[in-house]
């Protein structure tokens, strides 16, 4: 397989789709997030720069690369001189040998931090209880075994992972399109055009690796032209990598800045009910882009110290190269300082041999010329990589679906639902299993469960809290219960919170899923965060669950209640759908069969006001007199008025109005940033309300 040298040009845009897809992109929502202003959604922008920078970044060292070729073909006379002899011959040896040694020392550094990320994201993930070092020298035997084999080796490799990733990949992707709220991406387009420009080369790290590219030409053919197929490989990989971005903003909103590897949490969130970890499969594609990107780095690694030193092997230069990547990779920096190498790294190495050089090089060569077999070996080391140490079965997994929490003296009572497996001779109103558990936190109690179980609890597949109302009683109780879970759940942005009075008669009585289906979803991350939230209280009548109020939540500290939840819901579309309205003059019912929301904000001369248009359509079976919707329609108007007032004076922003504005009326946001706590109590509220009757 290696014995031919020669690569297609389809071969070598793999290649670069592959590497250019590596943990960068992981990680790229977040530190774009980071670099913008609070509020700021214009990461995507920054992510189509720097695809529009690698293309024209790649078109610039192919370039410089073919024409340091055709001169040093010209003056050897001879074909396919390597990177050293073109340099040698048109900028002199010691520069050659001092530029090689450079670029091997940078693609050693770039290619031993980048495998860093690989195993902090490893050991989160997938492989919490293997060391490092193992997990490093797994990944680089298989990387080197495959770069000394040479580029043809590469090349089909590239093809067969990327025919193996190809349609998995596309089916997680279009399920999380289909999962994200593109309303996160607003405000669109409202960052400065420079500061866009900056962060676009700031960020510019996602291009290690490109300078390869330098040492490619003599790997493929020459009739072709190199900078057109390197620019549409980067074209394809710089689109890919936007969309990625662009999803994951879309998806977890303004908390992607906080997300260290924001991409998979995508992925983890993402409603795709029979795949138990899909978080785990989405970085086995990553799994991939780390071994292609690994055996670029060795392989180039390789080519120069074998120029540099003159050795006919390839295998010599891909061991040593291996080796010092191997001890940069285990080198114990923290995450924070893994990025800012990276990114000096970048800022000086990495822009000398991206753009300075291919420009000294394109210059210099204007003035003068005026095996099949072997990838199966690849198999065990691949084998090695899937990690079982600490694998747990399905079948010995208890999956909880449902979690109650509440405070009895001055402990915590813990719960939770677990599917209950039964058979056709059983009760079939068993539904779930239903364990409870004491202890003085709620750490303690989750232990003493997990230890009268058979089964490991499992709590990735958790879509209820219940909260009971004598733990929101006290602040510090729920704060600390609240902070255990955040660190216990693994997916809380698809958990429905609700409060109840008993939340074991809740769960006893009701499946999970029957008891929140028809509820307002609310965030568990804003509980969590501590910002302002409502949690609907359910309490349980005559066998029927029904919503009762909800009790208000700041900084997790109950400051009110109110008293029913259907004023509140108005102004959540469809949260009101099927309810029963009802006038006292005269006395009549409408029942509700659809409604729709929108809030619109303007500015005033006393500040922001907040108009909520609301829509009704309902029925109503009793003789209707000629001004009936007008009645229902002042009703409802001064029930919203009612419950936005409540929230003002508690300034519990549970309709989430700040937001709302940043995103659909950003300029009019900026204006009262420096009032922002101040925002939604000063706010006046303006309900219009239209019912339409059948």
């Amino acid at each position: 397989m290696s014995s031919n040298r020669k690569i297609s040009m389809r071969q070598l845009q793999i290649l670069i789709i592959l590497s250019a897809m590596g943990t960068g992109v992981i990680v790229l929502p977040q530190r774009v997030a980071a670099y913008l202003p609070e509020g700021v959604q214009d990461g995507w922008v920054i992510a189509v720069g720097l695809m529009i920078v690698a293309i024209i970044v790649g078109a610039l060292i192919s370039a410089a690369a073919r024409a340091a070729q055709r001169a040093a073909e010209l003056e050897l006379g001879r074909e396919e001189p390597s990177f050293i002899e073109s340099v040698a011959l048109l900028l002199t040896k010691p520069v050659a040998y001092t530029v090689g040694f450079v670029m091997w020392v940078k693609l050693v550094i770039a290619a031993g931090l980048e495998l860093r990320i690989f195993l902090e994201i490893s050991r989160e993930i997938m492989l919490p209880k293997t060391p490092m070092w193992v997990i490093a020298a797994v990944m680089i035997a298989a990387c080197a075994y495959a770069a000394s084999k040479g580029m043809e080796t590469r090349a089909q490799i590239a093809e067969v992972l990327f025919a193996l990733m190809i349609l998995p990949f596309l089916f997680l992707f279009i399920v999380a399109i289909m999962d994200a709220d593109f309303s996160n991406l607003k405000p669109a387009l409202v960052t400065d055009a420079r500061a866009l420009v900056l962060g676009t080369v700031r960020l510019g790290f996602i291009l290690t690796g490109l300078e390869c590219l330098l040492l490619v030409s003599p790997y493929v053919p020459r009739e072709k032209s190199l900078a057109r197929a390197v620019a549409g490989a980067l074209g394809i990989a710089g689109l890919i990598i936007a969309a990625i971005t662009a999803i994951t903003i879309a998806s977890l909103g303004r908390g992607v800045a906080s997300e260290p590897w924001p991409v998979l949490r995508m992925m983890d969130v993402a409603n795709i009910s029979f795949i138990q970890r899909q978080e785990a499969l989405m970085f086995g594609f990553w799994i991939i882009t780390a071994f292609v990107l690994g055996n670029a780095m060795l392989f180039f690694g390789g080519l120069l110290v074998r120029d540099v030193f003159k050795k006919p092997s390839l295998g010599f230069g891909v061991t040593v190269s291996a080796i010092a990547v191997f001890c940069v990779s285990i080198i114990p920096f923290s995450r924070e300082e893994i990025f800012a190498r990276i990114d000096t790294m970048y800022i000086t190495t990495g822009v000398f041999f991206l753009v300075v050089f291919p420009l000294i090089i394109l210059t210099a060569s204007k003035i003068s010329i005026a095996g099949n077999k072997k990838m199966l070996l690849l198999l065990p080391f691949a084998l090695l990589l899937v990690g079982c140490w600490d694998k747990v079965e399905i079948e010995d997994r208890a999956f909880v679906v449902a979690i109650g929490i509440d405070k009895q003296d001055e402990n915590y009572i813990v719960m939770v639902s677990i599917p209950a497996t039964h058979n056709e001779e059983e009760d079939e109103k068993q539904y779930a299993q239903m364990k409870y558990a004491e202890g003085r936190t709620v750490t303690e109690a989750l232990k003493y469960l997990d230890e009268n179980s058979d089964k490991e609890l499992y709590y990735s597949q958790t879509k209820l809290l219940i909260i009971g109302t004598n733990l929101t009683e006290d602040r510090e109780f729920l704060r600390n219960a609240i902070e255990t879970l955040q660190n216990t759940l693994k997916s809380p942005r698809r958990i429905n919170v609700l409060a109840a009075e008993n939340p074991s008669e809740i769960l006893e009585v009701k499946p999970p899923r029957e008891i929140y289906r028809n509820t307002f979803e609310f965030d568990f991350e804003k509980l969590s965060a501590q910002t302002d939230m409502i949690i609907p209280k359910i309490e349980h009548d005559n066998d029927e669950l029904k919503l009762s109020g909800a009790v208000l939540i700041k900084n997790h500290e109950k400051t009110g209640t109110l008293d029913e939840m259907q004023s509140f819901l108005w102004c959540v579309t469809d949260g009101n759908n099927e309810k029963v309205v009802t006038a006292d003059k005269p006395k009549i019912s409408m029942e509700v069969e659809s409604h729709k929301a929108q809030i619109n904000f303007e500015q005033t001369a006393s500040g922001i006001r907040a108009i909520i248009n609301v829509e009704v359509h309902g029925t109503v079976y009793e003789e209707a007199c000629a001004n009936t919707q007008a009645i229902f329609a002042q009703k409802i108007s001064d029930e919203i008025s009612e419950t936005a007032k409540k929230l003002q004076q508690h300034n519990i922003d549970a309709y989430d109005m700040v937001e709302n504005l940043r995103k659909n009326n950003y300029t009019l946001y900026t204006k009262h940033t420096d009032e922002k706590q101040e925002i939604f109590s000063k706010m006046e509220i303006v309900p219009r309300v239209m019912v339409s009757l059948q």
